[in-house]
């Protein structure tokens, strides 16, 4: 298993991947506002934002997509939001999230980022329950 920052060759694996695991979102990320497309092509290696990939012989087998300085309302330096994390079906219980989650983390510090902010839909109990195993403590609206 490798574990790595993703590159713009990635786009087309990164959307195959998310259309793999599209309906396990709630709502599904093809109609959630910009779609699979735009919210690959929007964050995949660019300055303040990427995705972190899970590889196993070459096929995609978890994504954690963040950006930099933003807390989901406004930029505020220091901060990351994680935007999506996703397992392939094949490969859960293997501790795959953690690891997407701790390659972030070594992103962390005082010069890069010190907080990370995450949100989930209310109607996605699944999510609720990664989050807290990763450590993101949550309240409920």
């Amino acid at each position: 298993m490798e574990i790595r920052e993703g590159l713009p060759d990635d786009l087309e694996r990164l959307i195959d991947f998310m259309e793999l695991v599209d309906n396990e979102f709630v709502p599904p990320l093809s109609l959630q506002p910009g779609g699979i497309y735009e919210r690959v092509s929007g964050t995949l290696a660019k300055v303040d934002s990427n995705f972190i990939i899970g590889e196993s012989n070459g096929r995609v087998v978890g994504a954690m997509g963040y950006r930099k300085n933003w807390n989901g309302i406004e930029e505020v330096l220091g901060e990351a939001y994680i935007s999506f994390i996703a397992v392939h079906p094949g490969y859960r219980g293997q501790n795959i999230a953690r690891l997407l989650d701790r390659a972030l983390a070594k992103k962390r510090g005082p010069v890069w980022v010190t907080h990370v902010n995450v949100t989930t839909w209310s109607t996605n109990p699944g999510a609720y329950r990664m989050y807290q195993q990763l450590g993101y403590p949550f309240q409920r609206p």
